[in-house]
């Protein structure tokens, strides 16, 4: 991967900037349990990842529910929209110096491409201080199909108005990883606790932390220069 072919940088949000998949998966898990359900962490990672419509049909699935479809969902925005509004995230590693890195690099366009909807999303980078990195944010209710499938990568990349293979996102789930390949851009994926068991194979490349993209464009610019001074 050449540096000066990547003019795009696209950031998933849960589990990727902000540690917040425990909020994602508490806000399933209290509406269940009134239910009479326990879901517990464990079982929740089979939904990590996947767009909110998907996960209520196979949870109605799996427990077989005796309610309609939007009823968990609606009790789940409602929980999210309040902690976000609410509390102050705790950041993946390294998550604000690589979104600072290529916010302030002039030869990258950088977007937020987040399963949540876009009341959640905004309160959450406003709460955080990172609304201010992010020119173009889409999010899940922008599109009909959510992760995995490319329509919320392929909307993004359109607004950024470059091509797929000029951008790179950056996943914690494989189902970001596979809306982001099959939109046709590259992927770098950080698993994380609840993400570590889903299948990450076909990444370009799987990092321990953000930090490892700041070095990784770091080592391919200073070759860059060395290349032109050589030539």
């Amino acid at each position: 991967m050449k540096k000066d072919k990547i003019r795009g940088i696209i950031f998933d949000l849960d589990g990727t900037l902000f540690n917040s998949e425990y909020y994602q998966w508490q806000a399933w898990a209290k509406p269940l349990q009134k239910l009479g359900i326990k879901l517990t962490k464990k079982a929740y990672c089979r939904y990590a990842g996947k767009n909110r419509k998907t996960v209520e049909r196979e949870l109605i699935k799996d427990y077989n529910l005796k309610i309609k479809n939007g009823v968990l969902l609606e009790a789940k925005r409602k929980l999210i929209e309040k902690w976000a509004n609410e509390k102050k995230l705790e950041l993946m590693p390294y998550s604000r110096e690589s979104v600072e890195f290529f916010a302030n690099n002039s030869n990258f366009i950088v977007a937020l491409c987040s399963g949540g909807n876009k009341k959640e999303t905004i309160a959450k980078l406003k709460n955080n201080d990172f609304l201010k990195y992010f020119s173009i944010i889409i999010s899940d209710d922008e599109v009909k199909r959510g992760k995995p499938s490319p329509d919320i990568y392929s909307l993004t990349i359109k607004k950024m108005g470059l091509k797929p293979k000029e951008c790179l996102a950056f996943e914690d789930t494989q189902h970001g990883l596979m809306s982001a390949k099959t939109a046709g851009a590259k992927c770098f994926s950080i698993p994380n606790e609840y993400t570590s068991t889903q299948n990450f194979s076909n990444a370009d490349r799987i990092l321990s932390s953000l930090k490892e993209a700041i070095v990784f464009f770091k080592i391919l610019r200073k070759k860059q220069l060395i290349k032109n001074i050589n030539k």
